[in-house]
């Protein structure tokens, strides 16, 4: 049993895709990691806080950009379906990119979130953003079923330097400096995955969207859902305590993601790839790759989140300056949920591949609860507090939807399921 559950992840090929992203995207965040105590004294605790709100509102309207389709890009059966599919993506996220620009703006006169403290002309970097980032999302996808993994790692190492050098070299903007970073180095990572174009030149086909129905009617819905619970606490607290406060969460959060970012994404992708030609090739074998990664990220994020849960709160006012104090804090209470994150994150791709995606709606929803409570249920006075109690509920809902997700595994070693093609 002991090899069955390793066999997966000493597999060369396997090893290897990990290593490509995981490597390139440490070489993209350690940089950030480097320069993170340079910005912090560059840059004002509320730049950091409307920054926190740009990357929030991008994160999850980008979840909407191609309704989902690109993640259908790995799953199709066939190879012609994953080129309409992409072709399609393209034309969507031109579209929804149009539309959240415009209530971007709309948000930013009405002052909703606190939006007002953004500068006039950030309605054209929200629709530069998200249409760079949309692009690059199908793009990598399309390389994902490829299984191009150094392609993908390599787009991760230009995007994340090209951020840091920005951020560095506009500081004297200063919001907007941050800003304008955030919005072209995802163009410069697009770029390099811009090289294979096969899909862009094939056409729109609306029959092939048709089929593959379900990725917009549920996938949608739970990636916005699950979107909004991981990027919702930033304007939740700038909302309750300030956006100073809010600036102290996103260096949190920052980084104590770094290793769901680092680890986690490189072990999703390979993870999704390898699960999508399982479910095609020999599907009794996906029980054993979702153990093998999911016990042993598990075992990594216990010590990673101990370490985080008694050194943050010791070592950020020494690295970050001071005035950071209550990011430290922050960080420490954040360590078990990031335990939690890596283990159960990666694995939860396998419901792409699956007809249960109302499981992961529900999930989905009471994640979003959860990071909105410190509004409707704690009324708490001290941010930490708040932080804590959100920790700790999200910490029980990783535990619960890790064995949603094994039953799922289970259920897909035992029958051949037909739901790759979204039919």
């Amino acid at each position: 049993m002991k090899f069955f559950l390793a066999r997966p992840l000493l597999k060369g090929s396997f090893i290897r895709g990990v290593l490509a992203i995981a490597g390139s995207t440490a070489l993209a965040q350690g940089v950030a990691i480097i320069s993170s105590p340079i910005l912090t004294r560059l840059y004002e605790p509320s730049d950091l806080g409307v920054w926190g709100l740009f990357v929030s509102y991008i994160a999850v309207v980008s979840a909407l950009g191609s309704l989902r389709y690109e993640v259908a890009v790995v799953a199709a059966k066939e190879d012609q379906d994953a080129r309409q599919l992409a072709s399609g993506s393209l034309f969507l996220v031109v579209v929804t990119s149009f539309l959240g620009a415009l209530v971007f703006e709309w948000m930013r006169r009405a002052d909703i979130f606190g939006f007002s403290a953004f500068p006039s002309p950030t309605a054209a970097l929200v629709f530069l953003t998200l249409l760079f980032t949309g692009f690059a999302l199908v793009f990598r996808y399309y390389a994902m079923r490829k299984e191009a993994f150094s392609l993908i790692g390599r787009f991760t190492v230009v995007q994340g330097w090209a951020k840091v050098v920005l951020q560095l070299l506009l500081a004297p903007l200063g919001t907007l400096g941050l800003l304008l970073g955030e919005t072209f180095s995802r163009l410069a990572g697009l770029r390099l995955l811009w090289g294979d174009r096969s899909c862009c030149r094939i056409g729109v086909d609306i029959r092939t969207l048709i089929r593959y129905w379900r990725y917009p009617v549920f996938q949608l819905s739970s990636s916005i859902l699950n979107t909004l619970a991981s990027f919702a606490l930033v304007p939740v607290f700038v909302m309750l305590y300030g956006s100073a406060v809010g600036g102290a969460l996103a260096l949190a959060q920052r980084v104590v993601g770094l290793p769901v970012t680092l680890i986690g994404g490189a072990v999703g992708d390979v993870f999704y790839g390898r699960a999508a030609s399982l479910l095609r090739e020999d599907p009794k074998r996906i029980v054993g790759l979702f153990l093998g990664v999911s016990l042993r990220l598990g075992v990594l994020g216990f010590f990673l989140g101990a370490a985080v849960w008694f050194l943050a709160p010791k070592v950020t006012p020494w690295l970050f300056g001071p005035g950071w104090k209550l990011a430290g804090d922050m960080m420490g209470v954040m360590g078990p949920w990031m335990a939690a994150q890596l283990a159960v994150s990666p694995v939860s791709r396998l419901v792409f591949l699956t007809s249960r995606a109302w499981l992961k709606l529900v999930y989905d929803t009471f994640s979003l609860l959860v990071v909105t409570s410190p509004i409707w249920l704690w009324n708490l006075s001290r941010p930490e507090d708040a932080l804590k109690k959100v920790s700790l509920l999200m910490v029980s809902a990783y535990m619960v939807y890790f064995f949603i997700l094994l039953a799922m595994a289970i259920r897909m070693g035992l029958l051949r399921l037909e739901d790759g093609d979204g039919s």
